[in-house]
């Protein structure tokens, strides 16, 4: 080998802070890329659930099953009217950019056994004047509705006050079944139903099922492979150097 060769001979020799930093940082990554493809997995399995719940026709809300979280997004329907009880206007919700509320009123159907249950009619824009509420018509007669039973989520925390009663109706900062029994005198279900799309009486529908879908799960999963790899080769590639002349 000449001189000139062996002066610009190249070597693998690995820095140690830039290793030290792969060391910590590639499980990290690997961690996060895996835990995102089993969540993936996951969602998979909760669209499959929720094709086939789908595909059967709703249940009475009378005869469905109501605990648990099998009874999560069930589809139900309910025959009866609307109330003329205070409406329930769920606070701080957005829809595009814009502050609004989603609606929620007293459905009686007459083989609840006495009990209401509380229809969510989707987003409603509000207005520049806090002190009072959107105006919205709704059916007045007899009808038939279609919808999903909410999932049952813990409480957010709210600084303030739950509830507070403006321009005849329940403003609320958050969902409390118990409470809002007490505020509307009448016995509540124990599950929120969701109206579905074009129901009489929805408002702006934006319900989202489940928060992500398997496929962006994925696409967060291959994000951390990828940066997996170039984590790997840029410290593959630093740590080749040329022997000093």
């Amino acid at each position: 080998m000449s001189a000139d060769n062996a002066r610009h001979r190249i070597r693998f020799r690995p820095g140690l802070r830039l290793s030290v930093f792969v060391v910590v940082f590639l499980p990290l990554v690997s961690g996060l890329a895996a835990w995102q493809w089993g969540k993936a997995g996951e969602a998979e399995r909760f669209e499959a659930q929720l094709e086939a719940m789908a595909a059967e026709p709703p249940a009475r809300l009378s005869q469905a099953q109501v605990e648990g979280a099998a009874a999560d997004l069930q589809p139900v329907s309910v025959e009866g009217r609307f109330l003329q009880a205070p409406w329930v206007w769920l606070d701080n919700r957005t829809w595009r950019g814009r502050a609004g509320y989603e609606l929620l009123v007293p459905f009686a159907d007459d083989s609840l056994a006495g009990q209401r249950v509380l229809v969510n009619l989707g987003w409603v824009q509000g207005g520049v004047d806090r002190s009072e509420l959107p105006e919205v018509e709704l059916p007045t007669s007899r009808i038939v509705l279609s919808g999903q039973l909410a999932p049952l989520r813990p409480p957010a925390p709210v600084f303030g006050e739950v509830l507070d009663r403006v321009d005849g109706g329940l403003r609320v900062q958050r969902l409390e079944l118990e409470l809002l029994a007490e505020a509307l005198e009448m016995e509540l279900h124990p599950r929120v139903l969701v109206a579905d799309a074009a129901q009489p009486g929805v408002q702006t529908w934006n319900f989202r099922a489940m928060r992500m879908t398997s496929d962006r799960h994925r696409g967060y999963a291959l994000q951390w492979v990828g940066l997996g790899l170039v984590l790997l080769v840029g410290w593959c590639f630093a740590s080749f150097r040329r022997d000093p002349a």
